[in-house]
């Protein structure tokens, strides 16, 4: 049954999915790099929940839209909450090339990092080499929590004039 269903369901949940996701670039929603990896979930999504398939509540085509449309929104919210990781050298308006330039602002770093406690001293560290979800799991912190603490360490660096400018706005100095 499920094998059948499988058969008959992968080639709408390919087009559903890569109608969403052209969609979704379309409207600037996602960027034109990220549609492929939008439709595959799309269609992993939906074979996925075909066991939960009901031809009583609706049909193939209907049932599989709408779990494509929802693993599509999920990840867009993800994707809006994951906060941008930036490197080290675009945090300042110097020149990456110039190497006193590059060494005030490792001076300027040091020193922040110098003056936090030791945990976020720590998380600092731990970021420079994972990802936040892999330093999640090492700290055994729910990621809504470290991305808390990512978020601090942002204000700080920007109150010692290392910032972009774009996340001042997101709830002020703590």
């Amino acid at each position: 049954m499920v094998e059948a269903t499988f058969l008959e369901a992968y080639p709408i949940a390919l087009r559903a999915a890569k109608t969403q996701a052209m969609a979704a670039v379309s409207s600037g929603i996602i960027p034109a790099s990220d549609r492929e990896d939008f439709e595959q979930e799309g269609v992993v999504a939906c074979l996925r929940a075909l066991p939960r398939f009901d031809p009583a509540r609706a049909s193939l085509r209907t049932f599989i839209e709408r779990v494509v449309a929802a693993r599509l929104a999920s990840l867009v919210r993800q994707a809006r909450r994951r906060p941008e990781t930036v490197p080290v050298e675009m945090l300042c308006w110097l020149p990456v090339e110039c190497k006193a330039a590059r060494r005030e602002l490792r001076m300027s770093i040091d020193r922040v990092v110098a003056n936090l406690r030791t945990d976020d001293r720590e998380l600092v560290q731990l970021l420079c080499d994972i990802s936040p979800a892999e330093a999640s799991r090492r700290l055994g912190i729910p990621s809504s929590t470290l991305h808390d603490r990512i978020l601090r360490l942002r204000r700080r660096f920007a109150r010692a004039g290392l910032d972009r400018g774009d996340y001042r706005a997101a709830g002020g100095a703590r």
